[in-house]
């Protein structure tokens, strides 16, 4: 057998000069190199192999085979930094489409559709609501407490049969405090504070902004144009509210009365 250096393969030939084999430089590898000869391989699964007993031209097709590999990655590495920079674009560009989409949203929501949102988010709940609502919070407004005195501020506290010890706040002003609360032991002063955090909360729309910023992008943007059919209205979407050790409040916000008067309007 005879071999020719080609421009970009091997060239393997009979002994009538008649090619027989073409072998790629920048596939074939070294697999074994003794003192007298060398065995090369066009491939990774060595397919065939050639003996080379000729010193010089072991050495140049060493040569040629990581010139040529050489070559390849070079090639390979404008479009590398190409792939790096379109990816780290769609990345910003993703981020900003987000924050765009979720201020678009917030903006052409209204009080009446925060409202509505948060109410779909509560009839997707499974917990029972043990107090009256409306008879619940007509008594706590009644009573005319410091937290309370802003009354366009208020919310709306409904009590449910929670397993964890967090409120939640959802849009359109729904305050849920579990109802373990009210046999709470500091149970009236944790309301308190739990009131005060969600007038606060409510008033910066920071439950809206959360709701909105769980939903996928394409319901989102389905929302823009007017449609909520997509949107997760699960409660783990809404805004929780923990206090994070003891209760902020120092003074006596309800009377004994004013409590056993509360705890009676729910269903023990």
């Amino acid at each position: 057998m005879l071999v020719a250096f080609g421009s970009i393969s091997l060239n393997i030939l009979n002994t009538n000069g008649e090619p027989v084999r073409q072998w790629a430089y920048s596939s074939i590898f070294l697999r074994n190199k003794e003192a007298t000869k060398s065995m090369f391989c066009p491939d990774l699964e060595e397919t065939e192999s050639l003996y080379i007993f000729d010193q010089d031209a072991v050495n140049h097709l060493i040569f040629l085979s990581n010139k040529t590999n050489r070559k390849k990655f070079a090639n390979l590495l404008p479009w590398f930094f190409i792939i790096i920079l379109l990816i780290s674009s769609f990345t910003f560009f993703s981020s900003y489409f987000r924050i765009v989409i979720e201020k678009i949203a917030l903006s052409i929501t209204s009080a009446e559709q925060e409202s509505n949102l948060g109410n779909i988010m509560l009839k997707e709940m499974s917990g029972v609501s043990y107090c009256d609502i409306n008879k619940t919070n007509e008594y706590i407004r009644s009573l005319e407490k410091d937290y309370l005195s802003i009354t366009s501020d208020s919310i709306e506290l409904i009590f449910m049969n929670f397993k964890n010890k967090n409120s939640i706040l959802l849009p359109g002003r729904k305050l849920l405090v579990p109802y373990s609360i009210l046999e709470s032991e500091d149970g009236a002063f944790v309301l308190a504070d739990t009131i005060k955090l969600g007038i606060t909360a409510a008033k910066n729309k920071e439950a809206i902004e959360n709701f909105f910023s769980k939903q996928r992008n394409k319901a989102l943007l389905i929302y823009v144009f007017g449609v909520l059919t997509d949107l997760n209205f699960n409660k783990e979407n809404g805004l929780f509210i923990s206090l994070h050790g003891k209760s902020g409040v120092l003074d006596k916000v309800f009377t004994d009365n004013e409590w056993l008067t509360l705890k009676k309007l729910c269903r023990l």
